[in-house]
């Protein structure tokens, strides 16, 4: 019977922990397989309530895309999967004498299971919300007078260039623009928008470095800029 007990309870966590793996592998593998592409030249009234009228006319808008659907669905199914097949486990464990000693280590690695599931499912909720019509789309624009930064709960953060005193990159592609008199940096992770990270990066580095060219912004000028660092990064 200690067999049993103890055959149940490996083949049982190893076919879990080899199903989420797969999963878990499936998904990043979405994440990353996206077709990136140059910021959208777009009118900045599109951005916004129409309430005020907007600092620039026209701005480079850089969108954060939402998840792949197929991704998302590999994440609920990773918990979902995983759960079972604990679940089948635990009948030959818990039948044998002192088997109830083992909910001690089924009943969290079910309770983990949860975890992907619940990321899932907040993740298409969020997507359904930000792409529904009406919806203020979530992103970073460049413009003539300086970067801001849509969020999820329809704020904005607004940064001037001249008060731009250094752009950083961390690791797990975090950006930080550092601000004259503030201690709180604009941070963004860059790996999260449908446009290159590196050219994200570079494009807010590279006209805070260089105002004298800060007048091509929000015109065709910078848009075909930008069009030609994505043709050269996608040759990488």
């Amino acid at each position: 019977m200690q067999f049993t007990v103890v055959g149940s309870l490996v083949w049982g966590v190893v076919l879990a922990v080899l199903f989420g793996l797969i999963a878990l592998t499936a998904m990043v593998f979405g994440l990353f397989a996206v077709r990136r592409s140059p910021p959208q030249l777009i009118n900045a009234v599109t951005l916004g309530r129409a309430t005020a009228r907007p600092v620039d006319g026209w701005v480079h808008f850089c969108r954060e895309r939402p998840v792949r659907i197929w991704s998302v669905l590999w994440l609920i199914v990773m918990g979902l999967g995983t759960g079972v097949l604990l679940g089948l486990a635990m009948p030959g464990v818990l039948g044998a004498p002192g088997g109830l000693w083992w909910l001690f280590l089924f009943v969290p690695l079910l309770v983990l299971c949860l975890v992907p599931i619940g990321a899932g499912v907040l993740q298409l909720v969020l997507d359904r919300k930000n792409t529904s019509f009406g919806r203020i789309p979530v992103g970073l624009t460049l413009s003539r007078h300086g970067v801001a930064r849509y969020l999820i709960a329809g704020g904005v953060r607004w940064v001037p260039w001249e008060t731009i005193s250094g752009v950083e990159a961390h690791v797990h592609s975090r950006v930080s623009i550092s601000r004259i008199g503030t201690a709180e940096p604009l941070e963004f992770t860059a790996g999260v928008f449908e446009q290159d990270a590196v050219l994200l990066y570079c494009a807010v580095r590279f006209y805070a470095e260089h105002p004298e060219l800060r007048e091509e912004l929000s015109t065709i000028v910078a848009q075909r800029r930008f069009e030609s660092w994505d043709r050269a990064l996608s040759v990488r």
